[in-house]
Order: C-alpha cells, then structure tokens, then sequence
C-alpha cells in the first residue's frame, strides 16, 4: 500500500466528500462549514496524478492538507464525544453521535492516509540511501 499513496489520497478524497455532504443533507439547515470537506476532498483528487506521478511538491501538499483537515476533524470528534454544556444543550444526543461518526471517519482515514504517505518518504529515503 505505500507504493501506493494515490489510494491512500483518493480514499480519504472520497470519504472527505462522501461525509460532508451527508452532514450537509442531513442537516436541514444546510451549513456551509459541512462543504468544506467535499472542497477539500475534491482539491485532493485533483493532486492525486501529481501523487501517483511521484511529484514531490504536490505529495508534500497533500500531506500539508491532510495533516491540517485531520487535525481539524479530529478536534470536532473530540468535542463531539465530550460536548460541553453548551453543546449538549444545542445538539441532540443523536445528532452528536452522528458528528462523532462523521468526524471519527474522517479523522481515521486522514491519518491513515498521512501514515502512508509518511511511510512511503521513509522507504524511498531509504533506497536512496
């Protein structure tokens, strides 16, 4: 898998897409914050040919972005499992197991995808080592 990266990006791409857009849809007031996963996923779609090309700026960006958006969710995840009182009080026990489910799957996949990327610099430092 870390011959690989491309998967490991378009992976998370599509489950960076997949989970804005349900949170978008399934929130009837629409948010605008739930389309910044789909952009982001779509942006890294688009450096997926630079990736699989072996193009070091374009991975490296794609680690930038992924790293960020994983930290990112993964702070919405940890707010999500322990909301504060203003939180609890805004958001349905069913709505916060749902961000926590999208925002557990989108922070799981993100770093999956950084570990491979991380992996894959190892092992071609060290081949050219």
């Amino acid at each position: 898998m870390i011959d690989r990266p491309d998967i490991a990006n378009n992976t998370h791409a599509a489950t960076l897409i997949g989970a804005g857009l349900t949170s978008y849809f399934l929130n009837e007031k629409r948010p605008k914050t739930a389309l910044i996963p789909p952009l982001a996923g779509g942006a890294l779609l688009l450096l997926s040919p630079g990736i699989k090309q072996g193009n070091s700026a374009v991975a490296h960006a794609a680690v930038g972005l992924t790293s960020l958006l994983s930290i990112m969710t993964g702070t919405l995840l940890s707010k999500a499992i322990a909301p504060s009182e203003e939180a609890r009080q805004k958001f349905k026990p069913e709505v916060r197991q749902r961000r926590a489910g999208v925002f557990g799957l989108m922070t799981l996949t993100g770093v999956a995808a950084v570990g491979v990327y991380v992996a894959g610099f190892i092992r071609k430092r060290k081949q050219a080592a």
